[in-house]
């Protein structure tokens, strides 16, 4: 209860400076901008990109332009029932396209992961690698794209059953989110996310997760940024796990269309990871 108020209040307060302020008449009009119209190099916004955090944020891409997001390397392992699961990812990679000023298109594909499960009693270990799942976003920006303390917008997101053999579960699943963002007091900023995901249980139904995150970032030193957030999904389904993770990183800007990112999500409930450590790479052009 108390976080809840707590957030309310921070919600309460940035959009009363954001309104006492009129920060949107100050932005510059986009409206003509298009997928094949792109937006000029002068009116583009600061890079922003959805990684290395799991808290999606509510500015879309300029229209016609493309952004690359990366995981160049992704370990992650967990231990449950005697089993030790180790997935390695490499090039897990997002490319967004700027379709209008408000709404992009993003594409997400893991291009090779390898699994392996270890019978821990019997050090008897299966490996599987290729392809993982092609999802599908769609991004949308209800204000503050360009200009002012606060930004609202949604992500609805479909996962196809693309991957390798035994790599996927075979699966349509997808979901929705309500993304915010906040420019705190300190020249921090606070991203929130609340959405639902469906998923496919074993017994092939699908249940609903509740899914929420907020992450808090600051300026380190000049292009040099760090984050810290905490990630929840909360399965509906009474034998599902609730799956919370902490997870810090830190963040370098080169020039303004480039990024390095690194960072490790800690699982602190037994639904979730133990760790995942990774490192990425994102370009605009």
């Amino acid at each position: 209860m108390k976080i809840a108020l707590f957030v309310l209040s921070v919600l309460l307060l940035a959009s009363a400076r954001s309104l006492a302020e009129s920060p949107e008449s100050r932005a510059p009009d986009k409206s003509g901008y298009t997928l094949f119209n792109p937006v000029p190099d002068g009116l583009l916004r600061d890079l922003d990109t959805d990684r290395p955090d799991k808290s999606n944020s509510p500015h879309t891409l300029d229209a016609g332009r493309y952004q690359i997001e990366t995981g160049l390397f992704t370990f992650t392992r967990t231990t449950a029932s005697g089993i030790r699961t180790e997935n390695d990812s490499w090039a897990d990679t997002t490319l967004r396209i700027g379709l209008v000023p408000w709404a992009e298109l993003q594409l997400e594909v893991p291009i090779y992961q390898t699994n392996r499960d270890t019978q821990l009693a019997t050090r008897q270990t299966r490996r599987v690698s290729g392809c993982g799942d092609l999802s599908v976003i769609l991004k949308t920006n209800f204000w503050g794209n360009d200009a002012g303390d606060t930004a609202g917008g949604m992500g609805f997101g479909v996962k196809t059953p693309t991957a390798g053999h035994q790599l996927g579960n075979g699966k349509v699943e997808g979901g929705a989110a309500f993304l915010l963002g906040l420019k705190l007091p300190g020249d921090f900023d606070l991203g929130i996310n609340n959405g639902v995901g469906i998923r496919a249980n074993d017994d092939e139904c699908y249940h609903a997760e509740i899914i929420n995150s907020i992450s808090l970032s600051h300026e380190i030193a000049g292009p040099f940024s760090g984050y810290i957030e905490f990630f929840s999904s909360v399965p509906t389904r009474h034998s599902g796990d609730w799956e919370g993770t902490v997870d810090v990183g830190c963040l370098l800007m080169i020039g303004k269309n480039y990024q390095v990112d690194a960072g490790i999500n800690i699982g602190v409930t037994r639904g979730a990871d133990d760790c995942q450590p990774l490192l990425g790479f994102s370009c605009r052009f």
